[in-house]
């Protein structure tokens, strides 16, 4: 009856993310206070906002601007915590723009991902066709940037998590964060790049599918392939010696 109830509500609500996330808190009431009874023992905080995470597979909660738990919707969550951690660990010493600390807690059996807070703004900030020439070629560049140098890395430390552990980064394929859309936050002034988060979906593997994602966004997107792809030839160049640089001006 109560799944009933809550069914006939979101029935109201048009937009269709909105309504599966309010279903989520809707349906897991005494998960969502039992977590949140949780945050509270750990300290004393007062500033306390509910997420649903993409697809509704976790619960995200904000705590006083300083720190961001993320609890599963479904099942553990160890393995993929573990997974997550093992990766931004590592990629946090060559990433171009801050990765957010993240420690793994255990919350009566359930696996807590905690996260240092990141202020700022992202990609929502914007109307799709309405950002600026500007301020879209800066944000190309930092992404293309942080795309090349995340992709063309081979760290021995999560080596073992790639597909195949012997395969090395080339164009547009190597570690990606998979996610990027509106997990990048900027300086609301500056437009600078201040941080990359949500590394769950990360994973050693082609990423042209970042370049398909809503038309809306087409021109930012093509401004940031464009740069990546003159960083790539750029870099590609160096690497190649003198005799062969000539051939390929030819």
């Amino acid at each position: 009856m109560k799944k009933l109830f809550n069914h006939f509500i979101c029935r109201f609500i048009p937009n269709r993310t909105t309504r599966n996330r309010v279903r989520f808190l809707l349906d897991n009431k005494q998960y969502v206070n039992k977590c949140i009874k949780y945050i509270k023992s750990l300290g004393d905080f007062h500033n306390i906002k509910k997420i649903v995470g993409h697809g509704s597979r976790n619960l995200v909660v904000s705590v006083d601007n300083k720190y961001v738990f993320k609890f599963p919707g479904h099942g553990n969550g160890y393995e993929k915590a573990l997974r997550e951690k093992r990766i931004t660990d590592a990629m946090r010493k060559i990433s171009p723009f801050n990765i957010p600390d993240m420690e793994i807690l255990d919350f009566d059996g359930v696996t807590v991902r905690k996260y240092s807070y990141v202020g700022g703004i992202n990609l929502e900030y914007f109307h799709p066709k309405k950002i600026p020439h500007d301020i879209e070629s800066k944000i190309a560049k930092q992404l293309a940037k942080f795309l090349y140098v995340i992709g063309q890395s081979d760290l021995p430390e999560i080596r073992d998590l790639k597909p195949n552990k012997n395969a090395k980064p080339s164009i547009l394929y190597g570690w990606c964060q998979n996610d990027i859309k509106y997990n990048f936050m900027m300086d609301e002034k500056t437009f600078d790049i201040i941080a990359i988060i949500d590394w769950e979906e990360a994973g050693f593997n082609d990423f042209c599918h970042l370049f398909t994602f809503e038309k809306n966004y087409r021109s930012l997107i093509s401004a940031v392939l464009r740069e990546y792809l003159d960083l790539y030839t750029e870099n590609q160049n160096r690497k190649l010696p003198t005799s062969k640089k000539r051939t390929a001006k030819k």
